[in-house]
């Protein structure tokens, strides 16, 4: 797995404690989960990160048990 970025991929701004999540392969972005999943792909880093948030806002529903 290589990690790569363009400067057109560049995100807006993404919290430090999430930037490691994110990476590239073949032009196209991922991340990963703390159960080392990777998710993906997305066409850019925008949209990888809108593809955590709402994984995680599921995951948190699934621990209150909603």
């Amino acid at each position: 797995m290589t990690k790569t970025s363009r400067s057109s991929d560049a995100p807006r701004h993404i919290p430090a404690n999430r930037s490691d999540r994110f990476y590239v392969e073949d032009g196209e972005w991922f991340y990963t989960t703390r159960e080392n999943l990777s998710i993906g792909p997305y066409p850019n880093q925008e949209k990888a990160l809108a593809g955590l948030d709402a994984y995680l806002e599921y995951m948190q529903g699934e621990a209150e048990g909603l």
